[in-house]
């Protein structure tokens, strides 16, 4: 994609002659963030001390929960209803959530649900979300190693932390996304 051609006789590196706007333009975020963590590694591999290159970029949500990165009107990240409900309470809660204390957000993730999930019987949407706030199940741990794994593979490594659910044992789970880059509409 990018190559950087090192003239020998100059000494310097410099970009081959070719406008890459048109080719930049046509990459979705994540695609631009991987981008840039790939020349920061090229330009460490020749010695050249460079600040971090990637930065979380801003979500932006809609109504219907439908989630873009970077940009507005940008593609829509795919996740499966329920890893996307527990997604979107952690963003809604970015001081964090206890995890023995995640049932009294039953109420809220039956509504994330349902409007994800519009065509489902309520019955299903709380059986669903019962088994996502039940202590004695695994459910909610599955979801969010779904939600971390597939975070990971779509965002370069250095910033995909930014948008996983973390946490120690006794301490509240959260994003460690600044808020100021969820945009609710």
């Amino acid at each position: 994609m990018w190559r950087l051609l090192f003239s020998g006789a100059a000494g310097m590196l410099c970009e081959p002659p070719v406008d890459y706007g048109d080719l930049l333009d046509g990459m979705e975020a994540t695609q631009l963030m991987a981008l840039m963590v790939m020349v920061q590694e090229r330009l460490k591999d020749l010695g050249v001390g460079v600040e971090r290159l990637a930065e979380p970029v801003e979500l932006y949500i809609d109504k219907e929960f439908n989630i873009r990165m970077g940009v507005a009107d940008g593609q829509i990240l795919q996740l499966r209803p329920l890893v996307k409900t527990l997604f979107i309470l952690f963003l809604r809660h970015p001081e964090g959530i206890l995890l023995k204390h995640r049932d009294d957000y039953r109420t809220e993730l039956e509504e994330i649900y349902s409007t994800i999930n519009p065509n489902t019987f309520m019955e299903d949407v709380k059986a669903r979300v019962a088994r996502l706030v039940d202590l004695e199940d695994n459910s909610f741990s599955e979801k969010a190693s779904v939600l971390n794994a597939r975070l990971k593979e779509l965002l370069p490594d250095e910033i995909a932390g930014d948008y996983q659910i973390r946490g120690h044992n006794g301490s509240p789970r959260k994003i460690r996304l600044n808020p100021l880059l969820v945009h609710w509409e």
